[in-house]
């Protein structure tokens, strides 16, 4: 449990039931396959929920917000000013994700997971929509129940000039598909009538206008698309493509992660949350592969190690501070409740409980 004291205002935060004097003491997590928890910049440690921080929600969708409790006690501060009262506690909901989870008693995913390869794209949160590449062939499934087995794969269709070789998205409801143009410079959605039916094959990239051409004029190359289970966000990879000759002098070109929130107008212009924590090269860049349904923990590959590491944030605005490595789950992606994880390992598709 972490406690935090917010300078001026006299408020002490604690997290979790009580406050204790030896509360922000933990043993490292560990979990199933060698997973391990360590505190990142900004001097924070792991351990315990990754609901850890000093402030209230800010309400995004999907989620529990406490800011209007905290305006309540802002009114009622002494004196009429509108401060709050010294001493008053701000509750902060937990975390869906926890970066203490242990992830053990993987399984073939019943229907996916065959004697052939296997490497998995997507997933909806609610568990009842895959997409997956079989011998490098794009492949599409669903099922009715999340306990069920996976009903018969279909090959997916993609439309002339789009792929999956970057990596795939799905809305929540598995009705929208998010596919990057074999340029890797343009994104587009693909929808469907129904979630047993085939996808369009026209692509809409209205609503990435502003970042695709940002793409045109930054010359960056895009990849690895995840959208948020609630679709208020959409996280990507960007980096410099190598120059005919290859780098020279040094320089290995530069990958960031990007997020955009979703507006009336589209998704956002796009900011960093990788700087300065997570930022990798052209070669060895941080590839998105899942988002937690409340989108405060991401679950992301590092080429240069070749493991999935999950980052959390208190907020869905907050840095990813904490880190923890999944070792070689990778392509990891969770469910609505973050208590299964869905990753590729070994040309299979694996569930994993905790």
């Amino acid at each position: 449990m972490n406690r935090y004291l917010l300078p001026g205002l006299g408020i002490t935060l604690c997290l979790g039931v009580a406050c204790s004097s030896d509360s922000d003491e933990h043993a490292p997590a560990v979990s199933d396959g060698g997973a391990s928890s360590q505190g990142g910049s900004g001097g924070r440690s792991s351990g315990g929920k990754s609901g850890s921080g000093g402030r209230a929600d800010n309400g995004s969708a999907g989620e529990t917000s406490d800011a209007g409790s905290a305006g309540a006690a802002g009114s009622a501060g002494a004196g009429g000013e509108g401060g709050l009262e010294e001493g008053t506690i701000i509750p902060v909901t937990p975390a869906a994700c926890s970066d203490a989870a242990v992830w053990a008693s993987a399984t073939p995913l019943p229907g996916i997971s065959t004697v052939a390869a296997e490497q998995l794209l997507a997933i909806t949160a609610d568990e009842l929509d895959i997409l997956f590449l079989r011998d490098g062939v794009a492949m599409r499934a669903h099922r009715d129940l999340a306990s069920a087995a996976f009903g018969a794969a279909v090959a997916l269709t993609i439309a002339d000039g789009y792929g999956v070789a970057a990596g795939a998205a799905l809305s929540g409801d598995g009705k929208t598909m998010i596919l990057l143009a074999t340029t890797e410079q343009s994104f587009a959605a693909f929808t469907r009538s129904s979630r047993t039916a085939d996808f369009s094959t026209t692509p809409d990239d209205n609503a990435f206008y502003g970042i695709n051409q940002r793409a045109l004029q930054t010359m960056q190359r895009y990849a690895a698309p995840v959208l948020a289970p609630d679709g208020t966000r959409f996280v990507f990879a960007a980096f410099t493509p190598p120059p005919p000759g290859g780098f020279t002098g040094g320089f290995e070109g530069l990958s960031v992660v990007y997020e955009s929130v979703a507006s009336s107008g589209g998704w956002g212009s796009p900011e960093s949350i990788s700087q300065d924590l997570f930022d990798g090269t052209t070669l060895a860049r941080s590839l998105p592969s899942g988002l937690a349904s409340d989108s405060r923990t991401l679950f992301y590959v590092e080429e240069a190690s070749g493991k999935q590491k999950a980052r959390f944030r208190d907020r869905p605005d907050a840095p990813l501070y904490t880190v923890v490595d999944l070792d070689t789950r990778t392509r990891a992606v969770p469910d609505a409740k973050c208590d299964r994880l869905y990753y590729s390992s070994g040309g299979d598709v694996l569930v994993a409980g905790q």
